[in-house]
């Protein structure tokens, strides 16, 4: 894992969906040497695949992130899929499991898969939705074929939807331009006897511009304004620059608490997703509701 590694990671994180030609345009290298990066990257276990992270806000849902700390199995937190409202799972290496929901009512949620799992959440938090639009009948039909061929060619995709090309594509692009959708990596643990990558949970009110210069080599993956966190995927050049990292980050104002958190495996709650997805496609292609007639009381029989 090299400084080129993770530029590439990071370009993946910002649309997965570039070719192989646009990645190594980003840094610096040709299409096959980019191939063989992210082979690697994958028989080391850092790239796991790939998903469609949705912003819950296309569906009038909450973005809510629960982390529950212990010691839970693979299989505790695969059955936590089973929970109502559950988008997706992450397995911790030290044990512990983040769990993303998207409810209508966030206390009960809360409540709901607290009941469910036996515990209450270490920390909770709520996400800001910087999306506002509205879907029509073919962005939910590309988005359900999408879900399960993430980097799928647009000819696949319009096989499965029995549309052009040419429309996939413009649905494609309004989708990710609008933010409703990401096309990202599924990230896991990768520690090196050199560098390492890492994620990093940053608690407070600390600005990001303040966050990279404390840690340098850091991406944005995911923020909660209530409380404020921010979640980053980051590069340190050994075990020791990282701890020297975190130690210069929780000096700064603003910053209530840093903790390393490593994803052993994301478990994604497809099934949940694909209903909400064609609850959508089912509203839009329902016939409308034939109006009632009402006869006018001023007008007599003949």
């Amino acid at each position: 894992m090299d400084a080129k590694d993770f530029r590439l990671l990071v370009a993946l994180d910002e649309d997965a969906r570039q070719s192989l030609q646009a990645l190594g345009r980003r840094v610096g290298l040709t299409a096959p040497a980019v191939r063989e990066r992210l082979h690697r990257l994958e028989e080391r276990g850092i790239l796991q695949g790939y998903w469609v992270s949705i912003d819950p806000a296309i569906f009038g849902r909450a973005n809510l992130l629960l982390y529950f700390g212990g010691e839970w199995s693979r299989e505790d937190a695969a059955k936590t899929l089973d929970a109502p409202e559950v988008a997706w799972v992450a397995w911790k290496v030290d044990g512990g499991i983040t769990v993303q929901l998207w409810p209508g009512d966030v206390e009960r949620a809360v409540g709901a898969l607290s009941r469910f799992l036996g515990r209450e959440p270490s920390w909770r938090g709520v996400s800001r939705s910087e999306w506002t639009g509205t879907l029509s009948g073919l962005d939910w039909r590309v988005l359900d074929a999408l879900i399960d061929a993430p980097r799928g060619s647009v000819d696949r995709l319009a096989a499965a939807v029995r549309l052009s090309p040419k429309t996939v594509r413009k649905h494609l692009e309004g989708l990710t331009r609008e933010k409703a959708i990401y096309i990202v990596p599924r990230l896991g643990f990768l520690g090196d006897a050199g560098d390492l990558v890492y994620n990093l949970l940053v608690s407070g009110t600390v600005g990001l511009p303040e966050v990279i210069r404390a840690i340098g080599d850091a991406v944005l993956v995911h923020e909660t304004a209530e409380p404020p966190r921010k979640y980053l995927f980051c590069r340190a050049k050994s075990l020791g620059d990282m701890r020297e990292r975190m130690t210069a980050l929780d000096r700064l104002p603003g910053v209530s608490s840093v903790e390393v958190t490593l994803n052993r495996e994301m478990l994604l709650g497809t099934p949940y997703v694909h209903r909400l997805v064609r609850e959508r496609i089912a509203a839009v292609n329902r016939p409308p509701t034939p109006s009632t007639v009402v006869s006018d009381p001023r007008q007599g029989s003949d």
